[in-house]
């Protein structure tokens, strides 16, 4: 369960007035959407009403249905398919581009395409001429907050290379990170692109053999179990091919910093994950 994609959509959608409703909502998801202000409730009978006169709260109820079919979710959002689903994301012409253009750009084979291409047009989310010649996103939100959710679960912890400590709050400042190939991602990022958040946490995509430069022009240690003493770095193997969609040198595309945001569940990031959204709406079709 992405949290952070479930408060960030029923915020968006329905302010204070929605209820989230799951199959099972465990102790801790339950506590971050409480904390955010989501109502909810689960068929383990956990639930949190906010609703004046009315106000229950039901918190560690376990799961009663020991096995149950996990959502389908199809190859478009498989990590596969959320990379080349990326690529429409950033540039929505691309649906109509020859399979193997988007197989190189997405650095993926060819053979997934066509796949990937299906599930999203049966999924309503591209819409193709009767003549099957033309193609068109039919529902870019959908598909942003369809992405959001998938990518902190199929694809990411797939790329991450490490976590590390920085005993400096201001690390990042110290790097080059254009010299050796790093871009900074969530909390870096979007500080840059919307001037509104003070970073913490480091989120930082770079090439696998580039790491042991990062760690060691940034002073990063490997960041031991449990330790919540100094600054968390995340770092993960960059997906996406060299100078395509980056709004800026240096600084992930803007869409994968607001599913980095969106990820955290935090309720600062989230708002800011917004104003990046806005900022940006009239690059895309956001």
């Amino acid at each position: 369960m992405n949290v952070g994609a479930i408060i960030n959509i029923m915020k968006t959608r329905y302010g204070d007035k929605g209820i989230f409703v799951g199959d099972y909502i465990n102790k801790n998801a339950g506590e971050k959407l409480r904390e955010a202000g989501v109502q909810y409730m689960d068929t383990a009978g956990n639930a949190y009403i906010d609703q004046k006169p009315i106000y229950i709260h039901i918190a560690g109820k376990k799961k009663k249905i020991e096995y149950y079919l996990e959502e389908q979710t199809g190859r478009a959002f498989n990590p596969t398919g959320l990379k080349v689903t990326y690529l429409f994301l950033i540039d929505p012409g691309l649906v109509n581009a020859p399979y193997r253009e988007i197989a190189k750009k997405a650095k993926v084979a060819l053979g997934n395409i066509g796949w990937i291409m299906r599930d999203l047009i049966n999924g309503g989310y591209i819409q193709e001429a009767v003549n099957g010649k033309t193609r068109k996103i039919r529902e870019y939100d959908r598909l942003l907050e369809q992405w959001t959710e998938r990518y902190p679960i199929a694809l990411k912890p797939k790329l991450k290379l490490g976590e590390f400590t920085a005993e400096n709050p201001g690390w990042w400042r110290e790097i080059n990170n254009v010299a050796i190939g790093a871009y900074w991602g969530g909390e870096l990022a979007a500080a840059e692109y919307t001037g509104y958040l003070t970073p913490r946490d480091g989120t930082v995509y770079i090439a696998k053999k580039n790491i042991i430069e990062l760690a060691t022009n940034g002073r990063l240690r490997k960041r031991k179990a449990g330790e919540r003493e100094g600054y968390k770095v995340e770092v993960y193997e960059k997906f996406w091919i060299e100078d395509f969609g980056e709004n800026k040198v240096g600084l992930a595309n803007p869409i994968i910093v607001y599913a980095d945001l969106v990820e955290t569940g935090d309720t600062r990031n989230i708002e800011t994950a917004e104003r990046l959204r806005e900022k940006f709406t009239n690059r895309y079709n956001w």
